[in-house]
């Protein structure tokens, strides 16, 4: 069965920077989720941890020092433990949430299965990107969203691989308060639903965010990283070099999360100037994305 690239630093000893991984393959079987106290795994030292309110999930009790390293090494033993890592951090000012404010609610990875992503993404396109009246009832709109318009343009296509993924510096993937979550799951885009995250609540359920997931890990080769309260953060391993490229992914992204596109100017995870073609700009050859929900 194939398996995962290997990290080119597998102790973490080179620089404060990992390469992105490549998912060619998923666990040997169905894993444990560990028991209370500290862990090592495959060689990883972990902290004290505990299973979590969430019977898929066990995190650390507290951050974890160079945790994305850390993160990038457990990757490698995901096909072997069935244990996919998340990077874990809490929203700002309280600390609890959501990892220890019993805010998480599993669903059945059955219901990830039953999404009709392309149709999803469409309606979302339809409620929540293009506004009553239609884009041209709205000129502002209409340049934003050009060079399309009310109907969603379709989900793009895969994205070409190269033999070396990019490799990103470690403090552009996680804050510093961050700790490690394991998630049993058969791949690690099933980790949103089986933990029950529910940071994209007023637009998504869990299982739509995951089978989104799926989507873009099969076609883009994502890696969902870590999570915030609401905030996801997905690593690229060949981001896209095409400006026609970059342009539909945009359109996709934005359909999935509108605050990536509308809320761009005021901080958001690109700084985009509002428009699907300063979207499709900032995704050029950018390897880390971090989507925020509010």
């Amino acid at each position: 069965m194939p398996i995962f690239r290997r990290s080119h630093d597998p102790f973490g000893l080179l620089s404060p920077a990992i390469d992105v991984p490549l998912l060619t393959g998923g666990p040997a079987g169905e894993a444990p989720v560990p028991p209370l106290g500290p862990l090592v795994l495959g060689g990883v030292r972990l902290p004290p941890g505990r299973p979590a309110s969430s019977p898929s999930l066990w995190l650390t009790d507290d951050v974890v020092p160079d945790a994305v390293r850390a993160w990038r090494r457990l990757v490698d033993q995901y096909p072997s433990t069935g244990l996919w890592p998340l990077l874990l951090t809490p929203l700002s000012g309280e600390v609890a949430r959501p990892w220890d404010s019993g805010e998480l609610y599993p669903v059945d990875l059955a219901t990830v299965d039953a999404v009709d992503v392309e149709g999803l993404l469409g309606e979302r396109w339809t409620d929540s990107v293009v506004p009553i009246g239609g884009p041209t009832v709205h000129p502002a709109i209409e340049r934003a969203l050009a060079p399309f318009g009310a109907e969603f343009p379709g989900r793009a296509p895969s994205l070409p691989s190269t033999a070396e993924p990019a490799v990103v510096a470690a403090a552009s993937v996680a804050a510093p308060n961050t700790r490690i979550g394991l998630v049993r799951c058969p791949r690690p885009a099933d980790a949103v639903a089986a933990i029950g995250w529910c940071g994209a609540i007023n637009r998504l359920q869990s299982e739509e965010v995951s089978a989104v997931l799926r989507s873009w890990e099969d076609r883009f080769g994502v890696v969902v990283a870590g999570l915030a309260f609401a905030t996801v953060t997905l690593l690229v391993p060949n981001p896209p070099r095409d400006e026609s490229h970059a342009l539909s992914l945009a359109a996709e992204i934005a359909a999935f999360c509108p605050d990536a596109l509308w809320q761009g100017s005021d901080g958001a995870w690109l700084g985009s100037d509002d428009t699907l073609t300063g979207l499709a700009h900032m995704l050029l050859h950018r390897p880390v994305w971090r989507l925020w929900w509010d």
